[in-house]
């Protein structure tokens, strides 16, 4: 655990500045407000060792299909830039970007920004993820300032189909390996990469080449992040934390995190009680509202859809929605303490006020139940197969 991120974010600076130009024009790369970043901790260090330099700097929030920021969300990273003349802008897919051709059938159409930069710095978090294995590394470029026909192509059928494309799993998924061909035109990045701790804060960080500090962060993470449990529960409350609790798009990942997992610590059948405020409702973003109307269309069909392999175009967002549909058919799922969010009686997903009306109603009292706190940092599953 590091006690000052902003004093640790400063020394591995210092110790990596042999590949910084503080003279060259800069695009510092952020998520946006779905992933747990101490963003004045961690920027201002960064901008400062760059402000010695005479060439521009940006900081572009990489958001993807998701929506812009609010003023509230933004204000931290304009804190950070506050008295160093550094612009912040937010990624816009339709908006102004490169096209480099294609990646098999994959279009690579860049922001910018990004690409027009003499040098780019990607400030990410390394945690698990349900396609690319681990977040962080070159996809804060190659999803997060990417067109949106490059990130619906990125979630499409073909990579949700493919068994290697799965949580916690890095070299030999193809949805990594995508990734970093859509990052390649961009020449040498440099990556601030930082493990989240549990309970909040970091726990470690690495700067340098983006692969290799990505590649180490990521080693942390595989040893952090996951919880073994002996045998299977009957139902699981899972606590999803404020950061991940926005709305259902996001927090709809702790059960599919879950149900989904190589070694499920929750038995088929078993329920899985999602604790998200969801003020959002499913959410704001393009991608949100795109799962949203493949939601309606219902399990059934989606599963159908999902494995009928000349079925493979669809938009950026829905892929959550085969997703979720994947884990109706295993478990059932419950949301509470949302308001009511009717697009998800299509995939027949309980809604309940309170954990305690959730458990009456689905009769859980007398059945194996654990709750997870921070599921997304501490992963259940079984200690081996059986």
């Amino acid at each position: 655990m590091i006690d000052d991120v902003s004093t640790a974010v400063a020394r591995a600076i210092k110790e990596g500045s042999s590949k910084l130009d503080p003279a060259a024009s800069t695009c510092v790369v952020v998520p946006d407000a779905t992933r747990p970043l101490p963003f004045e901790a961690t920027l201002r260090p960064v901008l400062e060792y760059l402000d010695v330099g005479d060439q521009p700097t940006i900081v572009l929030v990489a958001l993807g299909l998701h929506r812009p920021m609010t003023t509230d969300e933004l204000a931290p990273i304009e804190r950070a830039c506050r008295n160093l003349d550094i612009h912040v802008v937010q990624h816009d897919p339709h908006g102004d970007l490169v096209d480099f051709g294609t990646t098999g059938d994959i279009p690579i159409q860049l922001n910018r920004r990004i690409v027009e930069a003499d040098q780019v710095i990607c400030i990410g978090t390394v945690e698990p993820h349900q396609y690319a294995g681990y977040s962080g590394g070159i996809k804060a470029a190659s999803i997060g300032c990417a067109s949106a026909p490059t990130i619906s192509a990125m979630h499409g059928l073909t990579f949700l189909r493919d068994e290697q494309t799965a949580l916690g799993r890095v070299a030999d998924n193809p949805f990594q390996q995508a990734l970093w061909r859509i990052g390649a035109p961009l020449g040498n990045i440099l990556g601030l990469q930082l493990v989240p701790a549990i309970g909040g804060g970091i726990e470690s960080l690495f700067f340098g080449d983006i692969d290799e500090a990505f590649t180490q962060a990521q080693k942390v993470a595989e040893a952090s992040f996951f919880e073994s449990f002996d045998t299977a529960f009957d139902w699981l409350h899972l606590s999803v934390p404020a950061v991940k609790a926005s709305n259902f798009y996001q927090a709809s990942r702790a059960a599919t995190y879950v149900a989904l997992i190589d070694r499920p610590a929750i038995r088929r059948g078993g329920t899985i009680v999602v604790d998200a405020a969801c003020p959002e409702g499913m959410g704001d973003g393009e991608g949100e509202r795109a799962c949203a109307s493949a939601i309606a269309r219902g399990k059934d069909a989606l599963l159908r859809e999902l494995h009928t392999p000349s079925n493979k175009q669809i938009r950026g967002g829905q892929q959550r929605a085969y997703v979720l549909a994947r884990a109706c058919d295993r478990n059932r799922i419950a949301l509470v303490g949302a308001p009511k969010i009717d697009v998800l009686d299509a995939l027949g997903i309980d809604q309940f006020d309170t954990v305690d009306e959730a458990i009456d109603a689905l009769d859980l009292h007398e059945k194996r139940g654990c709750r997870i706190d921070d599921v997304f940092h501490r992963i259940p599953r079984l200690a081996s197969e059986g």
